[in-house]
């Protein structure tokens, strides 16, 4: 067993193998240390408990699911755009199967709130970059928002309805495009 130092990263790339292999449920310090062929010990000396290391492999595969491909899509229509973020998810989904209901789970098993704020955290950066694409997207009706529909409360439509089609395993987004498409252009 390698006794000395490793890195964060790679103790992340090992949680996000046995996420992907095994689920977030396998993840635990024991499993971890023998993946990273290190001393439980020293684990410990980059995460306090299970806890602390499941919330960073929980940050560590969104941060994957979103950057998958290398590429971070910002010039595209808002309908793209959203097809696009259904796409990272879809294929971040296929990556590390069960994800998406296990990291709900293993939060929720969570002893501290920190983990659901992880969570939280990457679907606040979901919607923040859905308002931008919406915001940037010059072919979107000036007058398509006001008082009683705003901006925000469509984004939070638009990503509680790509949640929903994910749940359901629709094989695409072409319908709620479609939907967009037809609300916010002339």
């Amino acid at each position: 067993m390698n006794t000395g130092i490793t890195s964060k990263e790679a103790i992340m790339q090992a949680c996000r193998k046995i996420a992907a292999q095994k689920g977030l449920s396998a993840l635990n310090m024991r499993t971890v240390a023998k993946e990273c062929n290190i001393a439980l010990g020293t684990l410990y000396n980059y995460y306090a408990d299970k806890d602390e290391l499941l919330i960073a492999a929980v940050e560590s595969v969104w941060k994957d699911i979103f950057h998958m491909d290398g590429k971070c899509e910002t010039s595209l229509s808002f309908p793209d755009y959203v097809d696009y973020i259904f796409g990272c998810i879809q294929r971040g989904a296929a990556e590390y199967p069960g994800f998406l209901s296990g990291h709900s789970v293993a939060i929720a098993k969570s002893k501290k709130g920190e983990a659901k704020s992880t969570m939280e955290h990457y679907f606040e950066h979901i919607k923040s970059a859905m308002l931008n694409a919406l915001r940037t997207d010059t072919a979107v009706n000036p007058t398509a928002f006001n008082e009683a529909f705003t901006e925000s409360c469509f984004i939070d439509f638009v990503t509680d309805s790509i949640l929903l089609l994910l749940i359901k395993r629709e094989p695409d987004c072409s319908v709620l495009t479609e939907i967009i498409r037809r609300t916010i252009y002339r």
